[in-house]
C-alpha cells in the first residue's frame, strides 16, 4: 500500500528528506531531476519529559538530518541547563543552530491558556501570578518577561537565536526586537 505521512515520525521524515535533498532519489529509489535544497530543521521540547530522554530524541533527529532545533515556549530559560548539557554530552550542541521559543503574553487568560492547554509548554507559577496581579498592564507585564527571559536565554552557550512567536501580536516584534538588542545598531 501507499505510504501515508502521518505513518511517520519526525525522525523517518527528516532522514526521507534529508536522502531527497542529499541523494536526489525518492522514498521508492527513483532518481529526481531537480534535488530540494533544503536546510532542515525540527522541533523540540526541552521541558517535555527528562532532558535525557529530551536530548536523546534531539540527537536521532540530527542524525536523521536536522541542522537546527526550534524549541517550544521558554518561560523559565534555567531549566535549559540540563537539556544543554545532555545535548552536549551526545555531541550534539555546536553541530545543530538551537532557537529558543519566546512569546510575549498579551494577557492573563493567554498564559493561563499556554499552560493548561498547550503540551510541553510550562510556565512557573512566578509568570502566572505576575500575569494575574498585573491586571490592566498585564501586555507590559507580558513584555517585560519576554525580554527577561530573551536576557537569559541569550546568555546560554549553545543557543544561537530567538523565535518570536507572536500569537496574534504581531505589532509587539519590533520593540522586543530593539529592545532586547536583537537588532544591530543602525550605523550612522
Amino acid at each position: 500500500g501507499n505510504l501515508n505521512f502521518v505513518d511517520l515520525d519526525s525522525v523517518q521524515m527528516l532522514w526521507i528528506i534529508r536522502r531527497m535533498r542529499d541523494e536526489g532519489i525518492y522514498l521508492d529509489g527513483r532518481k529526481m531531476k531537480e534535488p530540494p535544497r533544503l536546510f532542515l530543521g525540527a522541533a523540540t521540547s526541552p521541558f517535555a519529559s527528562d532532558p535525557e530522554m529530551q536530548a536523546t530524541r534531539d540527537q536521532k533527529k540530527m542524525n536523521a538530518g536536522a541542522q537546527f532545533f526550534q524549541t517550544n515556549l521558554i518561560f523559565e530559560p534555567e531549566r535549559l541547563d540540563a537539556w544543554l548539557e545532555q545535548l552536549d554530552r551526545r555531541d550534539v550542541l555546536g553541530r545543530v543552530y538551537i532557537l529558543a521559543g519566546i512569546a510575549p503574553l498579551k494577557s492573563f487568560k493567554v498564559a493561563r491558556y499556554l499552560h493548561e492547554k498547550v503540551p510541553g509548554v510550562f510556565l512557573p507559577a512566578s509568570i502566572l501570578n505576575r500575569m494575574e496581579k498585573a491586571g490592566d498592564g498585564a501586555a507590559e507585564e507580558g513584555v517585560q518577561i519576554a525580554l527577561e527571559v530573551i536576557d537569559a536565554v541569550k546568555r546560554k552557550t549553545g543557543i544561537n537565536g530567538i523565535h518570536i512567536m507572536t500569537m496574534g501580536w504581531e505589532e509587539v516584534v519590533g520593540r522586543i526586537v530593539t529592545e532586547s538588542g536583537l537588532d544591530p545598531p543602525t550605523p550612522l
